[in-house]
């Protein structure tokens, strides 16, 4: 192990994350809410806006609290109450939108704000700037940190693309993951901070005009972010062939060679129009490194992967993207398969989404065939293809069944099961209904290797379905609790909460029934879509370290898989934000921080195990590898293309 890999230090008091979080005063005076006794938890809602939470019969010091439904307008059996902030985070936050809500309407023209349609949804997007392809904007939600047990609002920059605007690197400018050249944009930090204070500076009149009802004044709203104390966990190593490591996915392929080679020779079926022959010879002359040598930052396939590349002499000609033609190629590439195993199609297609890539893969995957497809946007640009062909080298690699590396795992033996939705919807009417409910799950062990798909739940009837999902779910942690020391499961943030508690239920319900000495239960919420962002002021780019984990209250935390390293602080892409999770209690005893800390560990090591490209999404495989099949699924059902049995799928086949 070199110096780099080892464990950071204990956590550092000037090691601080600025939270994209201002803290309101919400304490000095009481505010009137109007409520109703609630009957019963089963008790119809009485209103759309009404929300039921548990409060005083008259004062906070009673020991039983009851039941009411809440709301801030007067209304027919509501009766006035005299509330104080302290008494209910949940109300308190409520409370504060009503009053960003009433100060928004009052300080903008409707133009200049949007509210998500969905009541329950609490934030309000202010327009800041327009464009063809969509608007700039700054997004506002309450929230309550519990880690400094204040309440205030999040606040962050968004760009909204426009209805039916096709996705575009200008779209990628305006959401500032490229630069104003098109470039990867290094200073993501900065311009996304920057956007928000400047868009803060332009609408405060809109926050200092927050007032409860009936107060005198103002509420009180900090102009500085929070700050909290971050501790970093152990970076990534990636594990390569003889146990070698590094910290470098492409340096430690290149000089240690893949964990698991090929064992032979991938055979390259190319695939294309006629008028594309040219963009598909470049690509195969920079996969086998022949194309400028050096140009590409890549030294060919032989060179990474240590295995030779082969490329058929006979390629598919397609006449046009139509379905039936992708049939056709899938025949014709089964032909070929039968005197060459080891072929492997690589697709050449045009830019835009009705580009034949979906009907490509439904049939080709439905077959049980791995393609690789690149788009002539790629291949006919010299700064992407500089970028891109050593992805695609190993993508290819995986596909044709090697495996490039794993990550070190933490000492715990650990299955981690990550578990997705993509359910069948028509619209009718502007209105939502679910023909098919679909769960499935991931399985990877803590080192990243793929494990297998299972279907969970699969059924046109809600409350079938949620039973399927309990009991195969079940069956899951009983089958693997002997073979494991802990079982962790990962919920995407696609779960309803439903969803969410019949996993927490089913999970505990195994958990109660298995020695705790043989196997332990974990269940995690993991969300990367969340309005969370934080900046690193002690270096210029303002971008946090990787793995940093900044605890936002009890079981509740921040992490972020991709950042700069303290020994080099040079930012080489635009980092993401920080990612969300949250521990959900599956017995009796609450997760010790020290084991929590373990898991945080698990989570940022398997962040490291995509192999869909060097650097790719630094999303944990569990979650994302979910997303993949979701994705998938959805868009078969859609366009009512053939599905691939779920169970056989290789996530990274998609």
């Amino acid at each position: 192990m070199t110096s780099t890999d080892k464990p950071p230090s204990p956590a550092k008091d000037d090691y601080l994350i600025h939270l994209n979080f201002l803290p309101v005063e919400m304490s000095a005076s009481p505010c009137t809410i109007y409520r109703r006794l609630c009957s019963s938890a089963q008790e119809e809602r009485p209103s759309a806006l009404a929300t039921a939470h548990r409060l005083p019969v008259l004062s906070p010091t009673e020991v039983e609290w009851q039941s009411y439904w809440v709301l801030h307008e007067p209304a027919e059996g509501f009766a006035p109450f005299d509330y104080q902030a302290s008494w209910s985070t949940d109300v308190s936050r409520r409370i504060l939108f009503e009053c960003l809500r009433r100060s928004v309407m009052a300080s903008l023209s409707p133009q200049q704000y949007r509210f998500p349609q969905n009541n329950f949804i609490q934030e309000v997007s202010l327009i800041m700037a327009n464009y063809p392809e969509g608007n700039e904007a700054l997004v506002i939600q309450p929230y309550f940190l519990k880690a400094s047990r204040q309440i205030g609002l999040l606040v962050d920059f968004h760009f909204d693309l426009g209805q039916d605007v096709p996705f575009s690197r200008r779209i990628q400018q305006l959401s500032l993951s490229l630069d104003r050249n098109f470039r990867r944009n290094v200073d993501y930090y900065v311009d996304r901070s920057s956007r928000v204070r400047k868009f803060l500076e332009s609408r405060w009149s809109v926050l200092q005009n927050m007032s409860l009802p009936g107060a005198a004044g103002p509420l009180a709203i900090s102009k500085d972010f929070v700050s909290l104390t971050a501790e970093r966990l152990r970076p990534k190593s990636y594990v390569f062939a003889g146990g070698k490591e590094s910290r470098s996915q492409f340096t430690g392929l290149r000089d240690f060679g893949p964990l698991q080679a090929l064992e032979r020779p991938p055979r390259l079926l190319f695939v294309f129009r006629e008028q594309d022959r040219l963009p598909a010879r470049r690509l195969a002359l920079a996969l086998k490194g022949l194309k400028q040598r050096g140009q590409y930052n890549f030294p060919g396939f032989n060179e990474l992967f240590k295995t030779t590349l082969e490329i058929d002499a006979n390629p598919i000609v397609l006449p046009d993207l139509s379905s039936a033609s992708m049939e056709a190629a899938l025949q014709q590439a089964t032909e070929a398969a039968k005197a060459s195993p080891n072929i492997l199609p690589v697709i050449v297609l045009p830019n835009g989404d009705d580009n034949g890539y979906l009907a490509q893969k439904a049939h080709f995957s439905h077959a049980g065939m791995p393609t690789q497809v690149c788009t002539l946007r790629i291949l006919e640009d010299e700064e992407s293809l500089k970028w891109a062909v050593a992805n695609l080298a190993l993508q290819i690699f995986c596909k044709a069944g090697g495996r490039p590396w794993k990550v070190r795992p933490t000492a715990e033996r650990s299955l981690i099961i990550g578990i997705s939705q993509s359910h069948k919807i028509r619209f009718t009417d502007d209105q939502a209904h679910v023909d098919k409910y679909f769960a499935f799950s991931v399985l990877t062990d803590s080192s990243g290797l793929f494990q297998q798909i299972q279907v969970l739940g699969d059924s046109p009837d809600h409350n079938s379905y949620v039973s399927a999902l309990r009991a195969n779910l079940k069956q899951v942690l009983e089958a693997n609790a002997g073979a494991f020391n802990r079982v962790v499961i990962h919920t995407s943030f696609k779960l309803k909460h439903e969803e969410i508690r019949a996993i927490e239920q089913t999970t505990r319900e195994v958990a109660a029934a298995t020695d705790k000495s043989k196997c332990r239960f974990s269940v995690i919420k993991v969300n990367h879509k969340s309005r969370f962002f934080g900046i690193n002021r002690s270096v210029n780019s303002l971008v946090p370290y990787e793995a940093t984990k900044v605890r936002l209250g009890p079981h509740e935390y921040l992490v972020w898989f991709e950042g700069i390293y303290p020994d080099k602080p040079t930012v080489t892409k635009a980092f993401p934000g920080p990612t969300h999770l949250q521990f959900l209690r599956v017995n009796d005893e609450a997760t010790e921080p020290a084991e929590e800390r373990e898991l945080l560990q698990d989570l940022v090591n398997l962040s490291g195990a995509n192999w869909r490209g060097f650097n790719a999404k630094s999303s944990p495989v569990s979650v994302f590898y979910c997303h993949l099949v979701a994705d998938l699924v959805h868009n078969f059902h859609e366009r009512g293309l053939p599905m691939p049995a779920v169970q056989d799928i290789q996530p990274w086949f998609l």
